[in-house]
């Protein structure tokens, strides 16, 4: 049946109608039915004689291409060690070798088949343009490349297939024994020594390091330790996929880990280094565990030339006690900062409240040591203009540039101070970080891969509630004496109560100690929430945004029109207010700017935005993010919103 289908093909139904219906004359009228079944007959041997003679004529001109190469009688082909086969272009074997009929299991003398059946999912067209193919069969693997070839104005195409299975699996056995190098970090260690005693302490770290070994052993791994709180692994490549194929479980068995009944409270970072040698896999791992802590800790970075991937980092991270660090960096800001010419504070674009409270928090600072210094902002594009105001009201205006003019006030020994973002496309003048040789970052952002690099300092506290907090504690070491005025520190103040969302999200006690020393300099907190203040219109169009939100696997989902007025104030207002809704666990609200569509994440932590928002580009923290999706309408952007929040609880 297979072969009268491939003679026939369509027209096999049309003959046995046409058969059944001359049957049906031949009892009304016997002369004209027996023609009928007579024409029906010659047709059936005529396309049959048709199809024989064709494929004759090509069999014909494949043996004579094969004498025409001067193969020894005209053998060659068949007799060749590499798996040959003549096919049509629509995939129909015309002819084939020995080696090609003993490779695939196909009987000698048969030339019927498609080789698209052998095949399967492989292009044949993708073959056909000559360039070679890889190409799996079964357990086998193939290069395949194509020859065309024309017979009498007809082409069709001579197919080499060169059996590559050794050579493959060969190569897959050399990939998935590389090695990998893997650093592991107890994320807190030093909080330990705090809740415990020091008989107690050992037996802890020992635990822990007993339950890292047998988790690196359970993999085929090689686990040494080197500190209390620091663990060394040699993976292989083919082990190192199971981990991440598991999730990397052992984040979730450290998290839950407790002794004599009480939580210890404790997390673990990984960073893994993959490269061609162990020197550079090392330094990978390196730079991957830094990675992983400058994000908040409890995850795993990887690292494979210039490419990062995460998993993990659902938690917060934890606030740490000790504020040595803060100490060493006022000295080090004071230092920089008398060493400079002149000072220009910058913040990210579509300025805040943080990010302007911050920059005037570092302005007052340089200002104590006599600099010169500038803010550079935005006028026009900010989201904190009810603090601008007031900044330009009590202060001097003159110490606000624009992005057009702040490079007139750039010179050979001037000192950029960036903050509240690490990235130096999101600032307000990406090209001054270019240009300036002295940047100084300040930043509580989970860091990103495209931070910015080569800085006089880098100061990274993702576990602070804002950078507003951060300049605070410096405030306080950078001298003995008061720096900071009422004016300023009720900006600093309003930061840190947007960024906490007034002290509900990520307040530790040192958020609040930040906060009492700026009320201690006179913040004024009526002052504060005034400036959070908005008009009716403002408090219509967030209404509205909220009454067309839809729930979407414990989030809220809303958009709002491109035509409201200060949208990005609207928008985010907006997705604050929706997780005050029960059973909403974090919100998205996305509006059109220009060509692109822009949305805007928030959360009680629960649910990490910040990873979300990744996925699709952009960045933030755990409980407030936001990306840009470029050259998208709504409609697309909810539906990649929607796949990038089903992976990231596949990957939880």
């Amino acid at each position: 049946m297979k072969q009268i289908w491939k003679i026939y093909d369509a027209s096999l139904p049309a003959l046995v109608i046409a058969f059944a219906l001359s049957v049906y004359v031949m009892t009304l009228n016997l002369p004209l039915g027996l023609i009928q079944i007579m024409l029906v007959i010659l047709t059936a041997a005529g396309k049959y004689l048709y199809f024989r003679n064709k494929k004759s004529k090509l069999l014909n001109k494949v043996k004579t291409v094969s004498e025409e190469l001067n193969f020894e009688e005209g053998k060659a082909f068949e007799s060749l060690a590499v798996a040959c086969s003549v096919v049509e272009e629509n995939g129909d074997i015309v002819w084939f070798n020995e080696k090609f009929a003993e490779t695939f299991s196909v009987d000698i003398g048969c030339s019927d088949s498609n080789i698209r059946e052998i095949l399967k999912k492989n292009s044949l067209d993708k073959i056909f343009l000559g360039n070679g193919a890889r190409v799996r069969v079964g357990n086998l693997y193939f290069s395949v490349y194509s020859s065309p070839i024309n017979l009498e104005n007809e082409i069709v195409f001579l197919l080499y297939f060169f059996d590559e299975t050794k050579l493959r699996l060969t190569e897959k056995d050399y990939y998935d024994s590389r090695p990998s190098v893997i650093l592991t970090v107890l994320d807190n260690s030093d909080e330990i020594y705090n809740e415990f005693k020091e008989s107690e302490c050992a037996s802890i770290f020992g635990q822990l390091e007993q339950i890292i070994d047998d988790w690196a052993t359970s993999y085929g791994a090689l686990c040494r330790k080197f500190s209390n709180a620091r663990m060394l692994i040699f993976a292989e490549e083919k082990n190192l996929q199971r981990m991440i194929s598991d999730k990397f479980n052992i984040l979730d068995q450290i998290r839950e880990y407790s002794y004599g009944g009480k939580s210890a409270d404790i997390t673990l970072s990984m960073g893994i280094g993959k490269a061609d040698n162990l020197i550079d896999a090392n330094n990978f791992a390196r730079q991957a565990i830094d990675m992983a802590q400058s994000r908040g800790g409890d995850q795993v970075a990887i690292k494979h030339d210039a490419q990062y991937r995460f998993y993990g980092g659902v938690t917060a991270g934890f606030e740490k006690k000790n504020k040595v660090k803060s100490r060493l960096i006022a000295k080090t800001v004071s230092e920089i900062i008398q060493d400079s010419e002149n000072v220009i504070i910058m913040g990210h674009r579509y300025s805040d409240f943080d990010s302007f409270g911050a920059s005037v928090g570092m302005y007052s600072i340089a200002k104590h040591f006599g600099k010169d210094a500038k803010i550079c902002i935005d006028l026009k594009n900010t989201l904190a203009y009810t603090l601008v105001e007031k900044f330009i009201y009590e202060c001097d205006e003159k110490v606000l540039i624009s992005p057009e003019h702040i490079m007139s006030f750039l010179g050979e020994n001037t000192l950029l101070i960036v903050v509240d973002t690490h990235r130096g496309d999101f600032t307000e003048c990406p090209e001054l970080v270019s240009a300036c040789e002295k940047v100084m970052v300040i930043d509580h952002h989970r860091k990103a891969v495209d931070f910015i690099e080569d800085t006089v300092m880098f100061y990274h506290m993702p576990n602070s509630s804002s950078a507003c907090e951060m300049v605070a504690e410096i405030s306080q070491y950078v001298d003995s004496r008061d720096i900071i005025d009422a004016s300023e520190a009720t900006a600093m103040l309003t930061g840190i109560m947007l960024d906490t969302r007034n002290f509900i999200i990520r307040s530790g006690v040192r958020t609040f100690e930040a906060a009492a020393y700026l009320k201690k300099r006179g913040a004024n907190t009526v002052e504060c929430k005034k400036l959070f203040s908005s008009d009716i219109d403002v408090f219509k169009h967030r209404n509205a945004i909220i009454d067309k939100a839809e729930t979407y696997n414990s989030c809220a989902i809303s958009t709002a029109d491109g035509d409201i007025p200060n949208i990005r104030l609207v928008t985010s207002q907006a997705a604050d207010e929706l997780i005050n809704i029960d059973g909403v666990k974090a919100s998205f609200v996305l509006y059109k700017n220009g060509a692109n569509t822009n949305i805007s994440a928030r959360s009680y932590g629960e649910i990490n935005v910040q990873l979300i928002m990744e996925e699709l580009g952009g960045g933030g923290h755990q409980t407030m993010a936001a990306c840009q999706l470029q050259s998208c309408g709504t409609e697309d952007a909810i539906k990649r919103l929607k796949r990038a929040i089903d992976n990231y609880f596949r990957k939880i």
